[in-house]
Parts: C-alpha cells; sequence; structure tokens
C-alpha cells in the first residue's frame, strides 16, 4: 500500500510547483548598456520567471541590426526566506551593424513576448597614435560645469588585449562630494583591427560645495598572465603593470538666486498620489490614507525632502514616518520618496485639502519650476449609525404583565380578546404563534447575552494579563486583517490593557471613556454595531481602517522617540 503521508507530500509538492510555474512567467529582456560604439559588443539577457524545458528562442529577427556572436542558456532555482524562486536566463551577445537608433525586436519565449528596447550605436572611438597599448585606460565626465548638488557622471574603461591576473582598480573618493556607483560592466571592442576586452565602470558624483571639483586620477594594477608549458610547471606570476587615469576638473557653480528653501538640481521630478480607499464614499470617523510619492532623475534618496501635511479645520492628520531609496543605471541615479498621512474627518461638509508643490531646478532647461499636486475637495457625509440602541441586546418586558411590546401592539393592551370568545380554536392558535414568539425572543435574548459575556470576558491564550503590548498588537493586527469581527474585539480589549496599564480596561466602553473624543472611540462604536446591530452585516467590516487609528495612537505616545529625517549633509540653503 502506498504510504499516505508520501503521497500527500507528492501531491503538496506537484502543487506548488504547478504554482511555481504560473507567477511571473512573462519573458524579460534587458541590456547591459543603452549607449555603445560601432566596434563594441551588446549583451542582452532575456529572463523567464520560472524553471523547466524551453525550446531556444528564435533570434532571427536579430539580425537585420544586429550580428549573433553567440548565446548561452543557464537555469537556476533558489529559496529564499520560505519562498521558492526558479528562472531561465539566456545570454546573447551582439555586434550592431550599424550607426544610430537600433531597436532590439520583441523576441518570443514559450509564446510570450518580451518588450522591445532601444539602444544608441555611436561612431568609432578615435584613438590618439602611440596610446593603443596592450593594456592601457581611458576616463571622463559628462559634464564640466554644474551646480551645487547636480549629478556628474564619472566613466573609467580599462583596456586589455592580453590575459591578466590580480586586477585592482582604486575607487574615487571625495571629502566636498557624495559618491554613489552606478554600473560595472564588460564587453568587447575592436580597435585597428585588434580585439580588446573593456571593463566600464561608472559612477554619479555629487559636489558639496562650490569651486573647483577635482576628480583624482584612479590607480588600476594588474599581473600579466603567464602561461604554463605543461601541468607541471609551478605557477608563475607575470610582470607587475600599473595604469592611472587622467585627472578631470569640474566647476561647481552656486545655485541661482531663486526663493526656493531647498535646492534640488534634478533632470526631472514629479510628484503623484494614491489613496487608501474610494473618495467618493468617506464618513465621518473614517480613517483614509493619503500616499504622496516624490520620483527625482538625477538626485540621491536623501536630497528629496519630506512633504509637510498641515492640519487643516474638519479633520485630524497623523503623519508616517517616510521612506525613500535610490536605483541606479548607466545613465544616473533615479531616487522615490514615500510619505503618508492618515486623515479622520471630524464634520460632514467639505474638506478643502491644499495643493502639494516642491519647487525644483531643471538641470535640463536650465530653469526653475513647480512640481504640483493640485488642490481638491474631499466631500464628507456624516457619520454611520452607531448610537448605543442599535448595539444593545433585544429586551424583555419585565413589567408583570407577561406579554411583549410587540403584542400588547395586537390589541391586547385595550382589554379586548383577540377573538370571540366563543371561537376557542382561534384563540388557541393566536396564543400558539404567541408563545412562540414570546420563546424566539428568549433564545435571542440569551444568545446576545452569552456572547456578549464571552466578548468581555473570555481570556485569550495566552491571557491578557501575560501578553506585552507588542504580543497583544500583533494579535490585533491579525484579527483585523482577517476581518474576524469576534476576535479583533477580544483583541482590542487585550491590546488597550497592555497599552494603558495604568488604566483598569475590562471593556469597549472603557476604552472609549478613556479615548473620549478620539477617533478610535467612533470605530469601537462601529465595531460593536457590526457584531450586534440589526441588519448589519459583519461581512463587509473592513479592518484595516482600525489598524491605522491603533497606529496613529501608537505614534502619538512615542512622538517624541521619532527619529529625525536623515539628510545629504551639508543640504544647500539659500
Amino acid at each position: 500500500m502506498v504510504n499516505q503521508h508520501s503521497l500527500f507530500a507528492t501531491l503538496i509538492w506537484i502543487l506548488l510547483s504547478g504554482l511555481s510555474l504560473t507567477v511571473n512567467a512573462d519573458p524579460i529582456a534587458s541590456i547591459d548598456r543603452s549607449v555603445i560604439a560601432i566596434d563594441d559588443t551588446l549583451t542582452l539577457t532575456i529572463r523567464v520567471n520560472k524553471a523547466g524545458s524551453f525550446d531556444s528562442p528564435d533570434l532571427s529577427a536579430l539580425q537585420t541590426n544586429f550580428d549573433v556572436l553567440g548565446s548561452s542558456q543557464r537555469s537556476r532555482h533558489i529559496i529564499r526566506n520560505g519562498q521558492s524562486e526558479s528562472w531561465t536566463d539566456w545570454v546573447i551577445n551582439l555586434a550592431p551593424k550599424r550607426q544610430g537608433q537600433l531597436t532590439i525586436p520583441a523576441i518570443e519565449v514559450d509564446g510570450e513576448k518580451t518588450q522591445a528596447i532601444t539602444i544608441n550605436v555611436q561612431p568609432r572611438v578615435p584613438v590618439a597614435e602611440g596610446v593603443q597599448q596592450p593594456v592601457y585606460l581611458e576616463s571622463e565626465v559628462d559634464k564640466e560645469s554644474v551646480y551645487i548638488q547636480q549629478q556628474v557622471i564619472l566613466t573609467v574603461r580599462i583596456f586589455q588585449s592580453i590575459q591578466l591576473d590580480n586586477m585592482n582598480i582604486s575607487e574615487p573618493d571625495f571629502d566636498n562630494a557624495a559618491i554613489k556607483k552606478l554600473s560595472q560592466n564588460s564587453f568587447q571592442r575592436r580597435i585597428n583591427n585588434q580585439l580588446y576586452q573593456v571593463h566600464e565602470l561608472r559612477y554619479a558624483i555629487f559636489p558639496q560645495q562650490a569651486g573647483e571639483l577635482t576628480i583624482p586620477e584612479l590607480i588600476f594594477s594588474a599581473n600579466e598572465a603567464v602561461t604554463r608549458q605543461s601541468i607541471f610547471d609551478l605557477a608563475q606570476t607575470g610582470k607587475r603593470l600599473r595604469k592611472m587615469t587622467e585627472q578631470h576638473t569640474v566647476t561647481v557653480k552656486s545655485p541661482p538666486t531663486t526663493n526656493t528653501t531647498i535646492w534640488l538640481p534634478a533632470q526631472s521630478l514629479h510628484l503623484t498620489e494614491s489613496w487608501s480607499t474610494d473618495l467618493q464614499n468617506i464618513h465621518v470617523g473614517d480613517s483614509i490614507t493619503r500616499t504622496i510619492t516624490t520620483t527625482a532623475t538625477g538626485l540621491l534618496d536623501s536630497q528629496l525632502p519630506p512633504q509637510q501635511f498641515k492640519p487643516i479645520a474638519g479633520a485630524k492628520f497623523y503623519p508616517d514616518q517616510g521612506s525613500a531609496e535610490t536605483s541606479v543605471s548607466d545613465q544616473g541615479v533615479v531616487s522615490t520618496r514615500t510619505d503618508s498621512v492618515a486623515i479622520i474627518p471630524t464634520q460632514a461638509g467639505k474638506l478643502e485639502l491644499p495643493a502639494m508643490t516642491i519647487d525644483w531646478w531643471n538641470t535640463e532647461q536650465n530653469k526653475l519650476q513647480q512640481a504640483v499636486i493640485p488642490a481638491q475637495t474631499l466631500h464628507i457625509a456624516p457619520a454611520l449609525a452607531n448610537s448605543q440602541s442599535t448595539s444593545t441586546p433585544l429586551a424583555i418586558n419585565h413589567s408583570g404583565d407577561g406579554l411583549l411590546p410587540s403584542e400588547t401592539a395586537l390589541g391586547t393592551a385595550a382589554g379586548e380578546p383577540l377573538t370571540d370568545s366563543n371561537d376557542v380554536t382561534l384563540w388557541q392558535l393566536v396564543s400558539a404563534v404567541l408563545a412562540l414568539l414570546w420563546l424566539a425572543t428568549l433564545l435571542l435574548w440569551w444568545r446576545t447575552k452569552t456572547v456578549t459575556s464571552i466578548a468581555e470576558a473570555a481570556p485569550l491564550k495566552p491571557t491578557a494579563s501575560t501578553l506585552s503590548e507588542k504580543q497583544a498588537y500583533k494579535q490585533l493586527v491579525v484579527a483585523c486583517r482577517s476581518n474576524d469581527v469576534l476576535a479583533a474585539r477580544h483583541a482590542i480589549i487585550a491590546w488597550a490593557r497592555s497599552f494603558w496599564p495604568e488604566t483598569n480596561i475590562q471593556s469597549l466602553q472603557d476604552i472609549q471613556q478613556h479615548c473620549q473624543q478620539h477617533p478610535l472611540s467612533n470605530a469601537l462604536m462601529q465595531l460593536d454595531n457590526t457584531l450586534y446591530g440589526n441588519n448589519i452585516d459583519s461581512s463587509q467590516w473592513n479592518g484595516e481602517s482600525l489598524i491605522t487609528i491603533i497606529n496613529t495612537l501608537k505614534l502619538e505616545k512615542n512622538n517624541h522617540k521619532k527619529t529625525t529625517e536623515k539628510t545629504l549633509p551639508p543640504l544647500y540653503h539659500n
């Protein structure tokens, strides 16, 4: 008999393997450089984010603009942080057939196509008499004059027509400039019928003070490779080589006179915004998150200023800690900064959000520009019904007459019989119906009281008294993100006990009394309504809003511990 555990494990493996084959399967094409010389070679990589057996891609379309010098295929499968990743690469070496803008067309792999890529093929690079040697270096900067903090790209190339060992090159270093390494590529270039292996390094440099910026010589060292005549020969070290790049001087100018408080010289800069919810359906007490993203080409992430969310009437603002990152390519740096704020409307009507602006200097057009998110108006609806009357259990009439309000409404309060005294059958039927209604009401009251008792008194595991604030917060987040209303009610009480240990909190009402006018009070009332209210669908409750409010509470309590925004010292101010 087949072992059931082995069979189950095999089925799970097949399922996971099948899933891995369907995720991110579209092929992606990339190149090592977007600007080359007519005598250079270019490396094209086509990647499929899955492993398997594939037919080699049809490269015939490349032959219009390129000579295909060779190709290879490689596959890899790794497990990173518990996640399985697989991919297959085809690495293709190309040589351009002509100068100008050439297109690498879309190439089909496994029924899907890559995107087309355009490259710039420049004329043959001139070589001065006497420069061409078995090993030599060249370097260049893309600008000879820039403003403070404007990007300068330094390119260094190492040419070799012989085999070398132990290659090493120094890195540029400055006291008055920031530097970011962009790329390191290798390719072939034919010069005067001699084939060279070329190693190209690019750096982005950001001067921090006006005057002359000197880019010092970089020192390259290596040993000539010695060919062994037989396997019995001892390893030998060849002749030691030492080469240097030329020194470069860049003029760094002070910013032009502007009215801006911060200086941002960039090739491009723009603002975008996104919202966590539909702006057409916002009520008083709702928590909505606004995210502003700043994207700049030619600036480091540390140069991008944080967004200032100024308070306005009719809403409370709770800014989050911003984040920033820089990505690199051979063309320079592109940085993004993301700033978020939780907005909680406090009154119905129009909520006027002012325009968001950033002044920046366009280094391509040499003029001051402004990135703008226009002002906008949000229409805030009144708060959803959240009165205590809708959240209390159904009541029973204990006046002593044994009748419920619904029975009184049927006419018994007037003392008149429901039927004729001689019509016993009808009277008995009505009595039976009323008795059933009375029993149903008792049952509903008992179930509601039981749920309320559990929600208020049932201990969590581990018990609330043993939970740290961090543990209680994690349980609360899990319950909210699962949209589990009852579990969230448990968890918010346990969290509040650990968050305010000096306060005796046993119920939602205790939390509401402690918070008073804070948006958390409205959120808890809505939570209670969802659980016990009439005609309310608990499946429509979304816990993300509650998480946002809790996060703002934590942020308020720990506000004095917030770290200051990192900046690129020294930032230039007028």
